[in-house]
């Protein structure tokens, strides 16, 4: 008997067990060896000339894990603590999955092995590591029926367990007339051939799996209608089920049977404790909420219809569940890298869109935005809500703050939500939640104290308790600086940082050795150091006159190591700390291509890749070796490409279709690209070597959820392998972490340290300095410094100055307070700020030297500026030289942008590129507006951008650098010396023209449009900041339907109109390339009704098999056999549904027996597609 086998008796004896066996050491370190092999491993052979390994390692793995199975099941029967059955269930399935994934294809009962696996990390709360693992097996599995339904319900495919339990249940394959007609059937056969040896127990054993698969299908059905209906009493039913069956398997002594009940049971009462329905409120805390009862619903019930079906939440994501769903509650998140920080994310925007409140989510960059609307797109487009990212630099036009305000959501960079809050505060005045994504962003570069200030002028704000904050990080450190951080933005609320090392996938290291004419694989398991010897070996590309062998350098070393990985069936990340590297691998590819050495990595019909080779040729050129790249099936991605061509980039790279990426630090920022392995191109930028926290967020990387079970970070090394190798293991044990020291407080600190430099002596002669010195702010000169190091010294105190006046600016600018009283106002906005928090960690003099610097330059701006002036700066976003340098134009740049606006309206081509050509080569002068590259035929390259021309037509200038200067230059740097421009000459109350107007009586956003979006056409400026990508198909749409809108609504009825229907109708407009795009933006800008999720309800007839079924029971419907039947919880054919439902829809039915007879009610949340 199963039940009677020798167990530890109570929950004590348990845990002892569980902690004997789980801990370091134990049989000699059993997993770690396990792992190892399963590394070098291949359908159960490893490689030549590699570590050997115990022959009874298998045998010692698979009882050490069913042995833990065991323990942790019984520990969960009894009550026991369940955070230590999950220790037991993950070095279980650990123990199972290293002698299952890479072994023997034959092996027998290969598919129960991997169902156990897979249900014991699922019970570690590990499900996204039990989906990758049955991944491996989802064609060969060679499952019994019970263990394939476990199977589809752990991969979340419950259109195909519905469609195996259906098909089974409906057919009557598990029925006692089945299941006595073949008994019947049996024991003739066994009569007639008695006189043959056999085995009598197989005519009955064959019917009693039979039934009791028949059995496990209907617990597992009524699971599944629980779990669409958030009902706990069907929950509960279906496992009541599976304990019956469980004791029939005891009884009779079926083991694999007994095994898979046992484990469903387990399997299914922890999965509904983590479902939305039981983690989500009902009732969430935080005030006026309306509409979440409705919103909650079809949240769920949209993710739950997707390919594959999300219904519960990660470890990462329960505990807090509750706290996003409460408004009041200000969230500090620090989770690992695709640990599930985005999803928290979501639940605090359903929260309050439930308020009736708009959301801004606030991301580092402008690649990132265009990712981050996408997601948020996917998960509320179909619930009706609006999402738009603001297009371009710093600043703000009509079309932007019909955005803030029309939209639900919005996505920024910090830069364009601080410049368009300076000017108009009341755009957040319907805002009720601002997310800041990558929230680490703190610290001394200009970006991060801009991004310190903004927050702390946030939280200052009159209005600030009524707006939640939510932040989100993968490097957040431990300690005090997170503590003060945490309570800065939190403001001090009772609660916890959100925190948790938790990771979907674990992460190994490993590093590729090039040793003449072979690559050396090593690898890190624990205390194990498995090789390949041979891991691939180098050769002379066949093709050409080359005669060296590839690999012949350390890009072609990763390139070569990227290829073998693949080989594998993996997906592999080169990062490249430098941008520049990225760019050198595209010509080496080709080239390499065309040689013969690398061979294509595409898969797919090139037709899938239309939209991004139509974008990429129209910013790159045909002839880019970046599309040629593209082609072979490798992305190269960094932030100066193209936002349109990178989105289509991302998109291919989220479905899969590419198999390496090439990627610069925009990846070590939040941009969500991840693969199995991540090979790192080198170690340092600039010569220094890259910080741990910047290592972590890359390394991160490795291992996708749902895809991955882990993930590898190789570091290949061509040559000086010693030094390369301490500079890797450094990094790999280096635990220092991200410096969250406040940007404001190291900013005045390094300008205090230059004044120490010319000083000398101690604190108090510095004091001394910085008190009574009028000369303070000019360039501390010390004796004997070395030129060069002068030069730079230079360049640093001017841009430090430059951020510090900024930052004062940004806090006080723009408020009449005399000098005298510039201290005080200082101390009152800087209360309970993080600069505030991080010097009360500091001693009594460092407080004052950090105070008496900042008040210092305070002065010393009140003291070179007048109120006009300094509230210019604010509103312009600059520092004081800045603000002077515009000054100085002042009178010849107001004309030019007038000059500019004006002739756009007049339709002046000309003269409207000859002012903003005028106006730029004035502003480039000015930092922060120079352009980086300036190239020399930059008039020329603004001229074709203005007039709506193809940049690949410029006959001269380097392509990548007429590239880099649009992207930078013309749709960043110049329209925020425009704008600046603007605001200051306005604040000013500045005239321009004969007549002497004001200023802000002119027209003066269509130039700054134009600029951004390169086209003076207003309409087609509208079409690519609401998302359009393609710039020329943009100014062909325009054309054709000969477009006037001037505003999103405008946009959105014009879409709407039967002229543009009609001309969308056509099979290749704009262009056969860019049709699809053209769809799918229609799609998504302008929704339907008919597609936006709802709750729908219809009463419709059925016809009943005999008598109907009690009023208000729960029912389902589906499509089997052509018919639309309806069938009870469990999978009983109960009656035929008279009507004809579409079996494409995209929505959930609920449905249940009408109080009317001959009907049941349903319930469809979805949109208006059910009905044929």
């Amino acid at each position: 008997m199963i039940g009677s086998l020798k167990m530890p008796t109570t929950s004590e004896d348990i845990l002892a067990d569980i902690s004997t066996a789980s801990a370091e050491g134990f049989r000699g370190q059993l997993i770690a060896r396990g792992q190892a092999r399963a590394m070098i491993w291949k359908d159960g052979e490893l490689p030549p000339e590699a570590p050997k390994f115990d022959p009874k390692l298998s045998h010692d793995l698979r009882s050490y894990g069913y042995s833990l199975l065991g323990v942790g099941l019984r520990l969960r029967e009894m009550d026991g603590n369940h955070n230590e059955a999950r220790i037991a269930f993950e070095q279980a399935a650990t123990a199972l999955e290293s002698v299952i994934s890479k072994g023997a294809l034959g092996e027998i009962d290969r598919g129960f092995h991997f169902v156990m696996a897979a249900v014991s990390y699922h019970l570690a709360h590990l499900s996204a590591r039990a989906f990758s693992l049955l991944s491996i097996v989802t064609d060969n599995g060679n499952f019994s029926l019970m263990e394939k339904s476990l199977s589809l319900l752990i991969r979340r495919d419950f259109n195909a367990i519905e469609k195996l339990i259906f098909d089974f249940r409906i057919s009557g394959l598990g029925s006692d007339q089945k299941i006595t007609a073949d008994l019947q059937h049996s024991i003739d056969q066994y009569e007639k051939d008695q006189e043959q040896p056999g085995d009598s127990d197989e005519y009955w054993l064959s019917g009693l799996d039979l039934a009791l698969t028949d059995g496990f299908f209907a617990a597992i059905a009524e699971f599944l209608l629980a779990v669409e209906r958030g009902d706990a009493q069907l929950s509960d039913n279906s496992i009541n089920r599976l304990r019956e069956g469980l004791s029939i398997c005891s009884e009779l002594n079926l083991v694999p049977q007994w095994w898979t009940y046992r484990a469903a049971i387990h399997l299914l009462s922890d999965l509904w404790t983590n479902t939305f329905h039981q983690r989500l409120p009902i009732f969430p805390a935080g005030g006026e909420a309306e509409d979440w009862p409705n919103l909650r619903r079809l949240f769920i019930a949209s993710l739950q219809r997707r390919f594959r079906a999300e219904i519960d939440l990660w470890p990462s994501q329960v505990l807090t569940a509750s706290r996003a769903a409460d408004q009041s509650d200000n969230l500090v998140v620090s989770l690992p890298t695709s640990a599930g920080k985005t999803r928290i994310a979501e639940l605090c925007i359903l929260r309050c869109l439930a308020a009736g409140k708009n959301i801004v989510f606030v991301t580092p960059l402008r690649a990132l935005s265009a990712q981050t609307e996408t997601t948020l797109q996917r998960t509320f487009g179909p619930l009706g809500k609006s999402i738009s990212a603001l297009y371009g630099s710093i600043g703000m036009n009509a079309y932007d703050e019909d955005v803030i305000r029309s939209q639900d959501i919005v996505v920024a960079t910090p830069e364009k939500l601080d410049f368009a809050l300076r000017n108009d505060p009341s755009l957040l005045d319907d805002v009720g939640l601002l997310v800041f994504d990558e929230g680490h962003m703190i610290g001394l570069n200009e970006r991060e104290i801009r991004y310190e200030v903004q927050i702390q002028r946030l939280l200052k704000r009159a209005d600030a308790q009524e707006r939640r904050i939510v932040c989100l990080s993968a490097i957040l450190p431990e300690g005090e600086q997170l503590e003060d951080f945490a309570a800065w933005l939190r403001q001090d609320q009772d609660g916890d940082v959100v925190k948790s090392k938790w990771s979907p996938t674990r992460l190994r290291f490993g590093e590729i050795i090039w040793n003449e004419p072979y690559a050396q694989l090593n690898l890190q398991v624990g205390d194990e150091r498995p090789w390949v010897k041979k891991y691939f070996e180098g050769f002379v590309p066949p093709i050409g006159q080359r005669r060296v062998a590839f690999p012949r350098d350390q890009r072609e070393l990763c390139l070569a190591t990227a290829w073998r990985l693949v080989e594998d069936g993996q997906t592999v990340l080169i990062y490249c700390p430098m941008r520049r590297s990225v760019e050198g691998y595209a010509d080496v590819i080709v080239d390499l291509h065309k040689r013969g050495a690398l061979r294509s990595l595409l898969e797919v019909d090139v037709a899938k890749l239309a939209s991004a080779l139509s974008l990429g040729k129209e910013w790159l050129g045909e002839d880019s070796a970046i599309l040629k790249c593209l082609k072979l099936g490798i992305a190269l991605h960094h932030g100066a490409l193209p936002t349109a061509f990178r989105k289509e980039v991302e998109r291919l790279l989220s479905e899969g279709v590419l198999s390496v990426t090439i990627s610069s630090p925009t990846l070590a920022q939040g941009l969500n690209l991840s693969a199995t392995a991540v090979v790192m191109h080198s170690l340092h930028r600039n010569r220094e070597i890259i910080k741990s926290s910047e290592f972590r967020n890359v390394v991160g990387r490795a291992g996708r959820a749902h895809v991955d079970i882990e993930g590898l970070a190789l570091f290949p090394m061509f040559e000086n392998i010693y030094t390369k190798r301490n500079y890797w293991e450094r990094l790999i044990s280096d635990l220092s972490q991200k410096d969250m020291e406040s940007g404001l407080a190291l900013l005045v600190l390094t300008l205090l340290s230059r004044m120490a430099s010319r000083v000398g002596g101690d604190s108090a002669a510095l004091l001394e300095y910085i008190t009574n010195n009028a000369e303070i702010w000019a360039f501390p000169e010390v004796e004997n410094e070395d030129p060069k190091e002068r030069k730079r010294a230079i360049t640093d105190w001017e841009n430090n100055l430059a951020s510090l006046d900024s930052a004062i600016l940004s806090l006080l600018g723009e408020k009449d307070i005399p000098d005298d009283e510039v201290e005080t106002a200082l101390d009152s906005i800087l209360q309970s700020s993080l600069w505030h928090r991080r010097l009360l960690r500091k001693n009594e003099h460092i407080q004052q030297l950090l105070k008496t610097g900042l008040n210092s330059r305070s002065h010393w701006i009140w003291s070179n500026s007048t109120l006009e002036q300094r509230k210019g700066y604010f509103l312009a976003g600059v520092g004081l030289a800045t603000g002077h340098a515009l000054d100085a134009i002042s009178t010849e740049v107001n004309d030019l942008l007038v000059a500019a606006n004006a002739a756009i309206i007049e339709g002046n081509t000309e003269g409207a590129i000859s002012s903003i050509t005028d106006l730029a080569e004035k502003a480039f002068w000015i930092k922060p507006f120079t352009p980086d590259p300036w190239p020399e035929n930059w008039k020329e390259i603004l001229r074709y951008w203005l007039n709506g021309d193809p940049l690949t037509d410029i006959p001269n200038g380097d392509p990548d650098e007429t590239l880099r200067f649009v992207e930078g230059g013309l749709i960043y740097h110049l329209p925020w010396a425009m704008e600046a421009i603007r605001v200051r000459a306005v604040e000013n109350q500045e005239t321009v023209g004969v007549l002497a107007l004001p200023i802000d009586s002119y027209e003066l956003g269509l130039a700054v449009s134009a600029v951004e979006t390169g086209t003076l056409n207003g309409a087609v400026s509208i079409l690519i900041k609401a998302g359009f990508g393609s710039r020329l198909a943009a100014i062909k749409v325009v054309s054709d339907t000969a477009a006037t809108f001037t505003s999103s609504q405008e946009l959105k009825d014009w879409l709407r109109s039967a002229v543009t229907i009609a001309w969308g109708e056509r099979p290749n407009w704009p262009t056969a390339e860019t049709k699809q795009m053209w769809m799918k933006f229609v799609a998504n800008f302008a929704p339907t009704t008919e597609v936006t999720w709802a709750e729908r309800r219809y009463e419709v007839d059925v016809r009943w098999n005999s008598m109907a079924p009690t009023y208000a029971m729960p029912v389902r419907v589906c499509i089997w056999g052509g018919k639309n039947l309806v069938l009870s919880a469990d999978g009983t054919e109960l009656g035929t549904l008279l009507s004809t439902f579409n079996p494409e829809k995209l929505g959930l039915i609920q449905a249940s027996v009408s109080q009317e007879l001959g009907k049941v009610d349903i319930i469809y949340l979805g949109p208006d597609d059910l009905w044929l």
